[in-house]
């Protein structure tokens, strides 16, 4: 049985749970990597890996003798051994494997639900640090003295510690069942390796408190709420804790702006599940929604990349979220007049410019308060980003109608025309959705504010007398619009401002309570 309960997975060398191996089943699942595997595959890996270390062992031990009759072997010629032999070959190794550690310890660890991240990359394989892990036990005997007994001690458990996050950063990069089961068995098992190791206590605090922030992404993806606001408070706590510790500590410190990382995305996991909460009925439903924002894809680069990928502005979205859904409940948000059969959000753009006209004594400047739209969802149609016009209700695409002379006379009282987008911004007050579809707003304020910059800059770049302020946007409103399929149809008060998002709305991408 004992060499049952010592088999290893052959995939990333990760020892066996003892539950998992005692089973009678031809199968067993390794609980660090979560891969299925045949018990004698496990088996024939635990020989080949014993094999390896039986190898390296004999190299690092002079005149061919045995480590398990190394007990019965004078402690003096044991120090020796280790110090001459053993120890400077360990020293080397484990250098490499310190080094990687450290290097992985700058990374944030943590990935939102239905996300991915690829962006680590490990130096090494889990079976490799596995490996040296288990050559550490095998020369364990040669170690007499405190001092070679710490080097043993500190070499297994942070290699074994190291092949533990190894195997995370794979979970990080794949949205699959369980995997933050897994996560959260890897990070534990982590943390106690760090446990008593000097110096590593804000490592061994940072992964226990990860642990519990993956135990309650794992309670939310099944619908237990309570349960996840309560781990992920305890899993902050502790980050917190680890990070006070960092203070004056060297050896972990570049553990420092990973874990600040790591508490803002509990923080917008807690944002998360009290959305989910909020929107009531079944909550597996509801995180369908939360899904969906998750998973948009955002370009990385470019204008927009930083902004688009930093999880803060998820904590707006969810609460514009949750203020829709209480409208459908009796709630009040703004809306606009209309009989549409679908509420669609908008950010409201406030625009003062002012403009020359007249020539020669005629010349001078009139100022003008304008309105524009923005439709909320234009951080999903990568043609916004790179062209803002299509984004707006493009108020200087349509010149008002004062005349030809009008200019010459010093009498044009805009070079916009923005009317009808006025009468509907006027129009807008608190009302509850009733039983109106309403479509979830994904973008947030500074998002809105950013492409009216753009969109301002754009214009100005164009017409040489226009002097704009900078944009204020200042509310959402929903307007009513019809369905027609998976698509929309803006009301007729949009006159020829209809956004060329508009166009190019599908209903199907997007998030509608």
């Amino acid at each position: 049985m004992e060499n049952m309960i010592a088999l290893r997975c052959k995939y990333c060398g990760a020892p066996l749970d003892a539950k998992e191996v005692a089973g009678d089943s031809p199968y067993v699942t390794c609980s660090s990597c979560g891969t299925t595997q045949q018990r004698v595959d496990a088996q024939a890996y635990l020989d080949q890996l014993m094999g390896q270390v039986r190898s390296w062992i004999n190299k690092a031990v002079p005149g061919g003798m045995v480590m398990a009759q190394s007990e019965s072997v004078d402690s003096v010629a044991r120090h020796s051994i280790f110090m001459n032999s053993v120890k400077p070959r360990v020293d080397v190794e484990f250098g490499e494997y310190k080094f990687a550690l450290t290097s992985l310890l700058a990374n944030p660890m943590l990935v939102m639900p239905f996300t991915v991240d690829t962006k680590i990359k490990a130096q090494h394989t889990p079976a490799q640090a596995f490996e040296f892990s288990e050559k550490m036990t095998g020369v364990s005997p040669l170690a007499v003295d405190v001092e070679s007994k710490e080097l043993v001690t500190s070499a297994k458990n942070i290699s074994d510690a190291y092949a533990l996050l190894i195997n995370n950063t794979h979970l990080l990069r794949e949205d699959k069942d369980g995997r933050y089961i897994l996560m959260a068995n890897n990070f534990n098992t982590a943390a106690e390796d760090f446990k008593g190791l000097k110096g590593y206590e804000p490592a061994s605090l940072r992964f226990s408190g990860l642990s519990l922030a993956c135990q309650g992404c794992e309670k939310l993806l099944n619908g237990d709420v309570a349960s996840a606001l309560l781990l992920f408070d305890q899993g902050k706590g502790k980050l917190a804790e680890a990070k006070t510790q960092l203070i004056g500590n060297m050896k972990v410190a570049i553990m420092g702006q990973p874990i600040t990382t790591e508490i803002k995305q509990i923080e917008a996991l807690e944002g998360t599940a009290k959305s989910v909460n909020s929107i009531g009925g079944d909550p597996l439903k509801a995180l369908d929604s939360v899904r969906r924002i998750f998973s948009y894809q955002f370009p990385t680069g470019g204008n927009w990349g930083f902004m688009l990928n930093n999880k803060d502005r998820l904590t707006e979205i969810f609460s514009n979220m949750s203020e829709a859904v209480k409208a459908k409940e009796g709630g009040a948000i703004n809306i606009a007049s209309g009989d549409g059969d679908i509420l669609v959000p908008f950010w409201h753009v406030d625009l003062k410019y002012s403009f020359q006209t007249g020539s020669l004594w005629k010349k001078k400047a009139v100022e003008v308060h304008e309105d524009a739209l923005i439709p909320a969802d234009f951080v999903i149609d990568e043609a916004c980003l790179n062209n803002p016009r299509s984004a707006v209700t493009d108020i200087f695409s349509v010149r008002n109608k004062d005349g030809t002379f009008a200019g010459i006379l010093g009498n044009e009282t805009s070079i916009s025309n923005g009317s009808g987008i006025s009468k509907i911004v006027s129009s807008a007050s608190p009302n509850s959705a009733g039983s109106r579809a309403v479509v979830v707003p994904l973008s947030t304020e500074r998002e809105a504010e950013r492409l009216a910059e753009q969109y301002v800059n754009a214009v100005a770049s164009a017409e040489s007398k226009l002097k704009l302020s900078n944009p204020d946007v200042d509310r959402l409103i929903y307007i009513p619009c019809r369905k027609d399929g998976n698509r929309i149809t803006a009301p007729s008060s949009f006159g020829s401002l209809v956004p060329s998002r508009i166009g190019r709305t599908d209903l199907d991408n997007l998030v509608i309570l």
